[in-house]
C-alpha cells in the first residue's frame, strides 16, 4: 500500500542523489535537493513545483497609512494599483512594473514585489501599476508581451490618467529579468505608435 510506495520513493530518491549528487556548497541545499528529487522522479514538473512554492508567498492587497492597494483588471488583465494617500497639488508620476520569472513564474502578488511596489509608490509619490500577464508554457509568446502592451495602452488613455491623477509626461515602464525584457519591448512599441501618430 502507501507504506510500500513511500519506501520505494525514498529508495529511488537516495539512488538518484547518489547518481546525480547536488554540490554540498549549494545554498539552501535541502530545498534544492527536494525540488531536484520531485523533478527527477517525475512526481511533478519543475515549473509546477516552483509555482506551488511561490504561491505560498502570495500576499493580499492590503492598504496601509501611506498607500491604497487594490486589485483590479485592465481589459481583463489582472493588475494591482498602488495609489498614494497623500494629497498632491499636481498630477503624479506613474510606474508600470512588470515582474520577472522566466516568462513562466511569478506575480505582483509575491511579498517582495508587493513591498517594492508599495515602497516605490510611497518614496516617489507615484501611482504604481503591477501587471500579472499570462504565463508560459500555457500561454506562449507573444501572449505575455501582448498582455503588457494592452495594459500600458489602456493606462495611457486620457480618461484613465485623469482618473488616477497621473501626469502623462511622467510615466515609466520598468521590470525585472524577463519583465525588463517585456518592458523594453513595450516601450519600443509605444514609441513606434506615437511616432506614427506624428
Amino acid at each position: 500500500g502507501i507504506q510500500s510506495f513511500l519506501f520505494g520513493a525514498a529508495l529511488c530518491s537516495l539512488c538518484l542523489l547518489y547518481i546525480y549528487p547536488i554540490p554540498s556548497n549549494t545554498e539552501e541545499y535541502w530545498k534544492v535537493t527536494a525540488i531536484d528529487i520531485f523533478a527527477k522522479t517525475g512526481i511533478i514538473k519543475y515549473e509546477k513545483f516552483i509555482s506551488m512554492i511561490l504561491r505560498l508567498d502570495y500576499t493580499q492587497p492590503v492598504s496601509d497609512e501611506y498607500v491604497t492597494v487594490m486589485d483590479t483588471e485592465f481589459v481583463d488583465i489582472p493588475v494591482c494599483l498602488y495609489l498614494p494617500k497623500s494629497k498632491s497639488e499636481t498630477p503624479r508620476r506613474a510606474v508600470i512594473y512588470i515582474h520577472g520569472g522566466v516568462f513562466c513564474l511569478g506575480s505582483f502578488k509575491l511579498r517582495g514585489l508587493d513591498a517594492l511596489n508599495r515602497w516605490t509608490a510611497k518614496k516617489l509619490d507615484a501611482v504604481v501599476v503591477g501587471v500579472d500577464y499570462r504565463l508560459a508554457p500555457q500561454y506562449k509568446f507573444p501572449v505575455p508581451y501582448e498582455d503588457c502592451f494592452t495594459v500600458v495602452k489602456y493606462f495611457l488613455q486620457d480618461e484613465i490618467l485623469t482618473k488616477y491623477g497621473v501626469d502623462p509626461t511622467r510615466i515609466y515602464i520598468a521590470g525585472d529579468s524577463s519583465g525588463a525584457n517585456l518592458a523594453a519591448g513595450v516601450i519600443q512599441q509605444v514609441c513606434f505608435v506615437f511616432i506614427l501618430r506624428g
